[in-house]
């Protein structure tokens, strides 16, 4: 079994709890989720695998910090370039410190000039998470993505909407196309010590995946039409002790801001105006 670490005790955490579904959030570290956990008492996120150090700061390295729990990636995945200015990989908010007023979590990022805000409140069934960004003073090109590592024993598996038939393997170098088949969305069929990363066919608009475990369980997530991409991640025993599986809606396709604008698949924020989008969760056990 991996060996997990305790999140600093001292930290300031919020916890939101929903019908079937409860989260906890760390403020100071990107509005870092680190838990969310389901009525069986099961945790569903990775929890770190490492001691736990200070809360990162920009320019800080994503693989050196907890590579556990749900960040949040904007402006961009990877790093890249845009109008001249140097965006970080997994973008800025990790490294952010957030305002909070109870359970609704903000912060301006200067690097493009945008205000975001986070919102988590229980839903009828889980939890739903809202968001908005807001230009501030000139239009702003936004790639964000969810990105929560949930734990994925052995068994685990991601099931998309019927609709998709085809999926692209961004981490090949010839971006390749390939139907979409159950064994994709396993995380068995991932070597070990290897990775992967497919998004749903960037013409085909997805608003649902759902991680299942071995025993049947299912971590449901929806969201709003401000998302029409999804991308999937799997790491097995690559950067972490334990396997794991992350669904990551995205405005934007694919992690590169700079890809996106170039491919017209990354929204365009007036000055001014507010982008917003909602995530819901749930389990079915």
């Amino acid at each position: 079994m991996t060996e997990t670490y305790a999140w600093p005790a001292d930290e300031e955490h919020v916890e939101v709890v929903g019908n079937g579904l409860s989260a906890i959030v760390v403020p100071s570290r990107g509005g870092k989720v680190i838990s969310l956990r389901d009525g069986r008492g099961v945790e569903w996120l990775a929890q770190p695998d490492r001691p736990v150090g200070a809360a990162a700061r920009p320019g800080d390295d994503f693989l050196h910090a907890e590579m556990s729990g749900w960040d949040e990636c904007a402006p961009t995945i990877v790093e890249c370039v845009v109008d001249g200015v140097e965006l970080a990989d997994h973008g800025e908010l990790w490294t952010k410190a957030f305002h909070h007023d109870g359970p609704t979590m903000s912060v301006h990022d200067d690097t493009l000039g945008y205000r975001f805000q986070r919102t988590i409140l229980a839903a009828e069934s889980g939890l739903i998470f809202s968001y908005e960004v807001t230009a501030m003073e000139r239009a702003v090109p936004f790639l964000w993505a969810a990105h929560p590592q949930f734990r994925a024993p052995s068994g685990s598996w991601v099931r998309l909407p019927s609709a998709v038939e085809t999926v692209v393997d961004v981490m090949d170098p010839a971006i390749v196309e390939l139907p979409w088949a159950p064994t994709l969305g396993s995380i068995d069929t991932v070597p070990r010590e290897g990775y992967r990363k497919i998004y749903a066919h960037p013409e085909r608009t997805v608003s649902e995946a759902a991680l299942v475990h071995p025993d049947g369980a299912a971590l449901t997530m929806s969201w709003s039409s401000t998302c029409p991409y999804v991308g999937l991640w799997f790491d097995r025993f690559t950067y972490r002790a334990e396997p794991i599986i992350a669904i990551e809606p995205s405005t934007a396709y694919f992690d590169s801001l700079t890809t996106a604008m170039s491919l017209g698949r990354a929204p365009v924020i007036p000055a001014g105006e507010t982008l917003a989008w909602t995530v819901l969760l749930r389990v079915d056990s």
